[in-house]
């Protein structure tokens, strides 16, 4: 009888310890589920943000009309990008980087100070230089805000040489209205572009334009700014070496004394 009493004691202990285990377990499991929940509920909360409503150019003013309000997934979310309840704080200043519509905004876009002028685009140590070029320095009319090119100069004093005069020059604005396609307004033309440099690199180029031409070259956009050796002039070009061609030298030989007579 006390024999099945022990057994019944070890067999309570064991119900009893299997139940709070299973207690446990179980706690522990909705736990971590409740907590798997709540960090996906974070990541996919539908954050509101501003976004441009239409294309918009660099130098653009935002306003009310071409901005909008969409909901986007939290994980998604720029850090930099402006929330709904900061959308009044933007209206009114410039942008500095080209948006297509649909694009969240971010505040590191903007221009400093509201209804700032263009000379906020320009960064800083920087010059603003306007000059004028013809339908073949622009490209057709196909040079745009924000492509890179490389100037040329070409000197007549005496003889004719063309050599780099500045490379990867950022293109601020080109003459006429672009519209929100990307396209030259108008007769699809311009006469100025507007470039950012250096002061001592505006003071060259207007040198350059008094004494000589200056040629635009288009960069190519996949192009970080360090071309591979070799690929860049490097060096004059005149009509000597236009063809990879350099004047002969005529062959000296020793000289010979010739005696003649006694």
């Amino acid at each position: 009888m006390a024999v099945n009493k022990a057994t019944a004691v070890l067999l309570l202990g064991a119900i009893a310890s299997g139940g709070g285990a299973a207690y446990f377990t179980d706690d522990y499991i909705n736990n971590r589920v409740k907590s798997e929940e709540e960090r996906l509920s974070s990541k996919y909360k539908p954050v509101k943000i501003v976004v441009a409503k239409s294309n918009l150019r660099i130098g653009d003013v935002l306003s009310y009309e071409n901005l909008a309000i969409r909901e986007m997934p939290n994980s998604y979310i720029h850090a930099a990008a402006v929330r709904s309840e900061n959308a009044d704080s933007v209206v009114g200043k410039r942008v500095m980087q080209s948006l297509n519509a649909g694009e969240s905004l971010l505040s590191n876009f903007l221009a400093s100070k509201t209804n700032s002028g263009f000379s906020n685009l320009i960064e800083k140590d920087q010059r603003g230089l306007t000059f004028p070029v013809d339908i073949v320095s622009s490209m057709s009319g196909l040079l745009r805000p924000g492509d890179k090119i490389d100037l040329m100069v070409t000197l007549r004093d005496g003889k004719v040489v063309t050599l780099p005069l500045l490379k990867n020059v950022s293109i601020l604005a080109t003459g006429g209205i672009v519209d929100d396609e990307g396209r030259i307004s108008e007769n699809g033309t311009y006469q100025t572009i507007t470039i950012s440099v250096s002061p001592v690199n505006a003071a060259k180029i207007t040198h350059a334009r008094d004494i000589g031409s200056v040629t635009v070259v288009l960069r190519s956009g996949k192009d970080e700014g360090k071309a591979a050796a070799g690929n860049e002039l490097s060096e004059q070009i005149t009509i000597n070496n236009l063809l990879g061609k350099t004047k002969n030298k005529s062959k000296r030989y020793p000289k010979v004394d010739i005696i003649v007579g006694g």
